[in-house]
């Protein structure tokens, strides 16, 4: 009889831990969906605010700024970033697109990147 009731024990003893175990797991699911909108909250504020502060000095005002190469100032070169990395197969850039600027008007600081949603200027 004593290893009916030690079976028994732990019988129930597995069913406690099964259900422990999925009290676990939904509140594991609970804070993974809660992270989840903690990041995506966290990139939508700074996509957001992307161009509209200064990283250097947190100035508000950016103002755009031409940056080109060459010594002909009547005839500048503009300049592209490659953008082979950014390909992708369903269309976009392919080679490069320009470098547009803005500078801090605190600082001085320049912020170059470029516009990965004009499609029509990077080719």
């Amino acid at each position: 009889m004593a290893y009916r009731d030690d079976r028994e024990a732990m019988i129930l003893q597995l069913a406690a831990l099964e259900q422990e175990n999925e009290r676990l797991r939904r509140e594991l699911a609970e804070a993974d969906a809660r992270a989840r909108g903690v990041v995506e909250d966290t990139r939508e504020r700074r996509r957001s605010g992307a161009h509209k502060a200064c990283v250097m000095c947190g100035g508000v005002t950016l103002l755009p700024v031409a940056i080109f190469a060459g010594h002909d100032t009547r005839a500048p070169l503009p300049l592209h970033m490659s953008t082979l990395r950014f390909t992708s197969p369903s269309g976009g850039f392919t080679h490069s697109a320009p470098v547009h600027s803005l500078a801090c008007s605190t600082c001085g600081f320049i912020h170059n990147f470029i516009d990965m949603a004009d499609r029509a200027a990077g080719g």
